[in-house]
């Protein structure tokens, strides 16, 4: 089954509400500057979009999707790069002043990679444990700013690491 096809499956388990659970659900948008390390301890560093989904289970407890990716196309080194994932976190939140919060996430991702050198395509995927942590700022009852750094990979095979520093904003729905 294709990664993709993962994903969205996979998406549509979070929209499925959970007995006792809240109602808020959301959708967030962030721009993300991605960096990936390879075995030759090159850092790529392509800019891209993730899309997440959540659903809150409490008030300091949600469930989380991501789904994102990169490309870059402006080294010597091959004519093509690009990164997509998709992840399932739990999301831990930490009340900071009267409208912000802090917040830790932790769960799994699953990571394909495509790179074009000479004509030729290489591809790679990895999946694993995740996580990451940052700080969301209430701006209105239905829109949050958001920022977070995300460790998405560190398995050790050709591409040995997947990081993103990603910006945003989550409407509730």
């Amino acid at each position: 089954m294709s990664l993709t096809i993962k994903g969205v499956l996979l998406a549509g388990a979070f929209l499925v509400p959970l007995p006792n659970a809240h109602a808020d659900s959301y959708i967030g948008l962030d721009g993300a500057s991605i960096s990936v390390e390879n075995q030759l301890d090159n850092e790529l560093n392509p800019h891209g979009m993730r899309l997440r989904l959540g659903m809150r289970l409490s008030d300091l407890l949600d469930m989380e999707l991501h789904l994102g990716g990169g490309t870059d196309s402006s080294t010597p080194a091959f004519e093509s790069f690009s990164a997509t994932y998709v992840g399932a976190y739990l999301k831990v939140y930490s009340p900071f002043g009267q409208r912000s919060s802090l917040f830790g996430l932790a769960g799994v991702s699953g990571i394909s990679y495509s790179q074009e050198v000479n004509g030729r395509t290489f591809t790679d995927s990895q999946s694993g444990f995740s996580y990451g942590f940052g700080m969301e700022t209430q701006i209105s009852d239905r829109l949050d700013l958001s920022a977070d750094f995300m460790r998405y990979s560190n398995n050790g095979s050709e591409f040995s690491e997947l990081s993103a520093i990603s910006f945003g904003v989550k409407y509730y729905f």
